[in-house]
């Protein structure tokens, strides 16, 4: 059975999405910066507890009515039809918050790079042809079975929040310390991974190469540049 890319038509657009998705990378940076100055927010410097700053702007500012001045969809979520909509029976998402999901996201993923500069942006291969992580955009940490979904720890509620309010009140609430959570965790956990489990790599972040994991290093596919 061969690897299925996720919402994708083929691996080949997964890998072209992967790529345009990369070379944004410093420019959703900017815009993240740009977006908490113009609303008010704080400053953000690269330390731990900056994750909790940024987790209480981005709960503030998704909930709100401001608009982020932007115009672009995230390359790894499929866009909502009017139809799967209405089957949801919820209420509606605006795009801002899926804009401001890889935002944090990408923060947090430089938090991650910068304690630990051997990840890999990869779009992920994994073993089994339905491993639910296949065609992800994941930071690749030298564990074949567990990528660092960074993209997806990014997601602090906003959506759940917005879009249950009326069907389940009861789970319509953010997560207000989620990404200090996930972090302080992800730090102390890699010391027993990397002892207990043999580290390997995706060999290329896409094409017929990345389907293969080798036990050392790659080297910097390019991807990893901090601000």
């Amino acid at each position: 059975m061969k690897l299925r890319p996720d919402f994708h038509a083929s691996w080949e657009e997964a890998d072209s999405k992967f790529e345009e998705f990369v070379a944004s990378i410093p420019e959703r940076r900017q815009q993240l910066r740009t977006l908490m100055a113009n609303t008010g927010g704080p400053e953000l410097d690269g330390t731990p507890a900056s994750l909790q700053v940024l987790n209480d702007w981005a709960i503030e500012f998704g909930l709100s009515d401001q608009d982020d001045g932007m115009d672009w969809w995230p390359q790894w979520r499929p866009r909502i039809t009017p139809e799967q909509q209405a089957q949801k029976r919820t209420i509606p998402v605006p795009a801002k918050v899926y804009r401001l999901w890889e935002l944090t996201g990408l923060y947090y993923a430089d938090m991650c790079l910068a304690h630990d500069p051997t990840m890999q942006w990869v779009c992920w291969r994994g073993d089994d042809p339905i491993d639910i992580n296949n065609a992800r955009f994941e930071l690749d940490q030298g564990i074949a079975s567990d990528p660092c979904g960074a993209l997806q720890i990014g997601n602090v509620g906003i959506i759940r929040t917005i879009s249950q309010r009326e069907l389940r009140p009861d789970m319509a609430y953010p997560e207000p310390t989620r990404l200090y959570d996930f972090y302080s965790r992800w730090v102390s956990k890699r010391v027993h991974q990397f002892d207990t489990e043999p580290r390997t790599w995706q060999a290329a972040p896409t094409g017929r190469k990345a389907n293969k994991r080798i036990p050392h290093h790659p080297g910097d596919f390019g991807q990893n540049h901090l601000p």
